[in-house]
Parts: structure tokens; sequence; C-alpha cells
């Protein structure tokens, strides 16, 4: 029987007695794999155990990354919420100074009015409810909204 069979032929070939090592070496080397010398190895089924193999790594591999993508998934959700929350504040505030904005608006139209008024009985009618306004916006505190 030849020492190998071209690859192209068949998948099963013989290992060499010596292929390349000592006699004593190769006969070491097979006894430990549990082969003699001329044992016919089935390439197909070294090919599907390497097969196997470097799937399972791939697996691994695509386990970790897996792992890492939903801890980062779930990093950019708590950033997404924190950006939110803050986003919300800054529209609570916004929207708090607008109501001021215009209630201070509205406070100096209505002095300019008064002081325009012919009748003084009721320019000081209006000074006093303007007095009490402007009290009143100046005790709202800043978070508030009401108007």
């Amino acid at each position: 029987m030849p020492e190998c069979v071209p690859p192209g032929s068949s998948s099963v070939h013989t290992l060499p007695a010596t292929g390349g090592r000592s006699a004593v070496a190769s006969a070491a080397a097979s006894a430990a794999r549990g082969r003699a010398p001329g044992d016919v190895v089935d390439l197909r089924r070294y090919r599907l155990a390497r097969l196997i193999r470097d799937a399972g790594r791939q697996q691994g591999e695509l386990a970790r990354m897996m792992r890492d993508s939903a801890q980062e998934r779930t990093q950019l959700a708590e950033a997404l919420q924190g950006a939110q929350r803050h986003l919300a504040s800054i529209a609570d505030n916004y929207k708090v100074l607008l109501v001021r904005l215009k209630r201070e608006k509205d406070f100096r139209d209505a002095c300019q009015e008064a002081a325009e008024l012919e009748d003084l009985d009721e320019m000081i009618r209006r000074r006093d409810a303007l007095a009490l306004e402007l009290e009143a916006i100046r005790r709202t505190p800043r978070g508030a909204a009401g108007a």
C-alpha cells in the first residue's frame, strides 16, 4: 500500500511510518495518539473536528461581542435617559421664565397705562393693584410656573 493517497483521490490517508522524524519519535507520537504507524486517518473527520472547534471558538467570540454590545446599549440608554431628564428640566425652566417675563411685561404695560391716566383716583387705585401684583411676582418661587 502506498504511503499516502493523493488528496484529490480520496479523503483517506495513511500515516507514514517515518514522516520526516525518526522511527522512534514517529512511533511514540502515534502511540500517544492511540495509533500505530501506518494507521488510516479519515481527513473528513479531522476537517469536521477542526470545523467544529473553530465554530465553537467563533461562537464564543460572538457571545462575547453580543454581551459587550448589550452592555454598550445599556450604557447608551442610561445616557439618553439622563439627557432626556436634563432637556426636560431645561424646558421646564424655560416655561417658568416665559411665564415670569409675560407677567413682568404685563406689569410694565399696566404701569405705563396708569401713568398716562388723567384721573388721579384711578391712577392711585391701579398703582395699589400693581404694587400687590409686583409683590406676588416677587414671592413666586423661581421654579413655579403659575401665573
